[in-house]
């Protein structure tokens, strides 16, 4: 076991004791320090990535899918039944949590067949707070001819605009 410093934060009883209750029940087992490291790690990894995208622009690598570019650092998510699986575009191609390199429709069929991933995969773009679907990307690109863009979507013209 190695040692970690740490130091203390300071919550409102009152709101700490409704975290340690709301975790006994929703997921037993998780220390409320535990549980508050993980937000802060996760909320830190986005801040961080949305402040790097401010700084240096957009990604300059990313994944081609059809008309919509997923630049480097997008993150993808489809579910099935009670699973739920994420991925991440790194350089150049979709990467599974597993480690597997997949296409968008690999990925949307990992548990099942003769899903359309336009359909069945979410994305997050580097900086975004929220979830967009694969399928609102895509229809964005007429918008785009019209000057009126999804927030996130990359997409690609067929005509310069």
């Amino acid at each position: 076991m190695t040692y970690e410093a740490k130091q203390p934060v300071y919550l409102p009883v009152v709101d700490f004791l409704n975290l340690e209750f709301h975790l006994m029940d929703a997921r037993p087992g998780v220390k409320p320090d535990a549980f508050v490291t993980e937000l802060v790690q996760r909320w830190l990894a986005i801040e961080m990535s949305r402040l790097a995208t401010r700084k240096n622009g957009r990604a300059l690598r990313g994944f081609q899918w059809k008309g919509v570019f997923l630049p480097e650092g997008t993150h993808l998510r489809t579910s099935y039944l009670d699973s739920i699986e994420f991925a991440q575009v790194v350089g150049d191609r979709i990467r599974s949590d597993d480690g597997e390199y997949l296409t968008p429709s690999l990925f949307a069929n990992r548990h099942t067949t003769g899903r359309n991933a336009w359909r069945f995969v979410w994305l997050r773009f580097p900086g975004d707070d929220y979830w967009i679907r694969a399928d609102n990307c895509r229809g964005s690109a007429a918008k785009k001819l019209q000057g009126h863009v999804l927030s996130g979507c990359e997409v690609e013209a067929s005509e310069p605009v």
